[in-house]
């Protein structure tokens, strides 16, 4: 793999990742207030926006999981690039 775009991808691993931390924070708030509100005139309006946002924040963790792989197969792969042509004898 071409480093430029090894490391073009991983910034833009690290940009996504913000944004999710971001958007997961921002809606475990949003799933906070509704706790912290007087019962709901329409429970099951409440309660379905809660799953809502509950299934949004699995899946922002589960994205959020995948790049940080992604991340850790590039570092790894950018490290055995860097090695060089040298084959397996260490260097020497």
């Amino acid at each position: 793999m071409d480093p430029p775009v090894t490391v073009e991808r991983l910034y833009q691993i690290n940009q996504e990742i913000l944004r999710i931390d971001n958007e997961k924070q921002q809606r475990e708030q949003t799933l906070a207030a509704f706790w912290e509100h007087l019962p709901p005139i329409d429970p099951e309006v409440v309660a379905k926006a809660m799953q809502e946002l509950r299934d949004r924040i699995r899946a922002l963790e589960d994205r959020k999981r995948a790049l940080l792989q992604e991340k850790q197969s590039l570092l790894v792969e950018g490290a055995i690039s860097n090695r060089g042509g040298n084959g397996n004898n260490g260097g020497n």
